[in-house]
């Protein structure tokens, strides 16, 4: 409970930023593309049918979104060094790296976890099989850090 209540607050202070700075067309917080970058990223977002929404956290501080598999992301904010630290930590405390879950559904949500080229992900959607709660959690409290206006 301490932990979800430790996340919670990081995507808060997230989502007060993030609600300040406006959505810009290019990055402005990394040296190289999203799609190109080596260090680490939290990737979250929901799929349903063809349709595919994404957001990024990158590490150094960068907050991205997009459409389907466009290569063009927008920038929509950028997070203290603070904050991205407690946002991969939540994935190490919960052990994130070892979960085994690939249920996807109609409607789909997913978490990955990128570093380099190697790529851990989870997603859940199937009602027959129940999502790991706390991937659950760490999907919702970094889905706060975006504010409503800004999603997809």
């Amino acid at each position: 409970m301490k932990i979800f209540f430790i996340i919670l607050s990081l995507f808060s202070l997230g989502n007060l930023y993030a609600q300040t700075q406006p959505a810009k067309p290019t990055p402005f917080a990394v040296s190289t593309h999203p799609l190109k970058y080596e260090g680490r990223q939290m990737i979250v977002g929901q799929a349903m049918g063809g349709l595919e929404k994404e957001y990024r956290l990158l590490d150094d501080g960068g907050i991205f979104r997009r459409m389907n598999t466009a290569k063009e992301f927008e920038v929509l904010g950028e997070q203290t060094p603070k904050n991205i630290e407690m946002a991969f930590k939540s994935l190490q405390e919960i052990k994130f790296d070892t979960m085994n879950f690939q249920h996807p559904g109609r409607t789909s949500y997913f978490i990955i976890y990128k570093k380099g080229k190697k790529e851990h992900k989870v997603m859940w959607g199937d009602g027959k099989h129940p999502a790991p709660e706390s991937a659950v959690r760490v999907y919702k409290a970094f889905m706060g850090m975006i504010p409503k206006e800004m999603r997809l």
